[in-house]
């Protein structure tokens, strides 16, 4: 990761309840692939060696605090009432007072934005001695999403990000996109934030209002633009969150696939990211590798097999319909259909 001058903070936006989802449970504590998806927003911040990560919490903070692993990096801070996404950045400014540097603002419902993208943000930020930079998608079809508003189309600087329930029609032509994934300097992020109103069609405190204000204060802002979609897709529904778990399963699969492992069936397979398989190790259908799984290579691991946080020593054969959980064979193993090895 890129070596600071100033230190990086982060601020996740994890305060919401996701009626969408039709649950009594906050959307940011649903998991994908064995963990919340407000804790891997926190591991992402944690890759960018944040010194400080204040995460907004407001329906059932309780049940967040708990999906969250924690660590001392960390600053809880309580959004009262939900009046958008600049209100929710202004609750913050108590926790960054004595904070000078850098501030990431992230989504606790985006769970698959990965720590390089934001180390390009970061680079860029810094080398052009931007006040924000903001990462934007081009989309066929932008939907709903804030349009991103440049003084020439897509070649001129950035003027200000116009809300979908506020655009005209010419605006809404647009197909440069606000991911909702920022970066600011911290004193100029907290000094818009207290120009800003709610006089919108939400009746809410918009963040990217400060866009606006710091174009007619003539500073300067940056953009990067992400390749990738499913690294800004949020999450709003049930459906959504099963379609995003596929996707990431299926990214660890390609590079598995690619690294000297067999899959059989790779749609059938989920393999969770902090699973490590050592090449010429063949995989069968239906199984499941979660946790801190250890797997030597030339193994075999039959199908409908679920291995969890254990370590599978080199030329093993598990020869199918195996349950196998915090269990350590250190030396080859041969384990007989549907056999069970559990120590907790």
């Amino acid at each position: 990761m890129i070596n600071n001058e100033k230190p990086t903070g982060v601020i996740i936006l994890a305060a919401g309840k996701g009626t969408r989802m039709k649950s009594e449970k906050p959307k940011v504590c649903f998991e994908l692939a064995g963990k919340s998806l407000v804790q891997r927003v926190v591991n992402t911040g944690l890759q960018l060696d944040a010194s400080l990560i204040g995460v907004v919490v407001g329906f059932k903070r309780d049940l967040v605090k708990k999906s969250i692993i924690e660590h001392k990096a960390i600053k809880y801070i309580y959004q009262e009432e939900q009046n958008g996404t600049g209100s929710a950045v202004i609750c913050t400014k108590e926790a960054f007072k004595d904070f000078n540097g850098n501030i990431f603002i992230l989504c606790g419902d985006v769970p698959l934005l990965k720590a390089e993208t934001l180390s390009k943000m970061l680079q860029q930020h810094k080398e052009s001695q931007a006040v924000c930079t903001v990462l934007t998608m081009i989309l066929d079809n932008p939907d709903k999403y804030g349009r991103i508003v440049r003084e020439n189309l897509i070649t001129g600087k950035i003027k200000e990000i116009v809300e979908y329930k506020d655009a005209n029609e010419e605006i809404r032509k647009i197909n440069e996109i606000n991911t909702g994934i920022y970066c600011f300097n911290s004193k100029d992020l907290y000094d818009a934030l207290d120009k800003i109103d709610n006089n919108n069609a939400q009746n809410e405190y918009y963040l990217t209002d400060v866009i606006k204000i710091f174009y007619q204060e003539n500073k300067v802002m940056e953009t990067v633009l992400l390749e990738d979609v499913n690294e800004a897709a949020g999450v709003n529904s049930q459906l959504q969150l099963s379609e995003l778990e596929y996707e990431h399963y299926q990214y660890i699969n390609r590079y598995w696939l690619s690294n000297g492992v067999t899959i059989e069936n790779p749609s059938t397979v989920q393999i969770q990211e902090d699973v490590i398989i050592e090449n010429d190790v063949t995989i069968c259908a239906n199984t499941k590798l979660s946790g801190n799984t250890r797997i030597g290579k030339n193994t075999y691991i039959g199908m409908n097999s679920y291995i969890s946080n254990s370590i599978i020593a080199q030329d093993s054969s598990l020869k199918g319909y195996n349950v196998v959980i915090n269990a350590n064979y250190t030396e080859q193993t041969e384990l007989d259909w549907m056999e069970k090895k559990i120590y907790e």
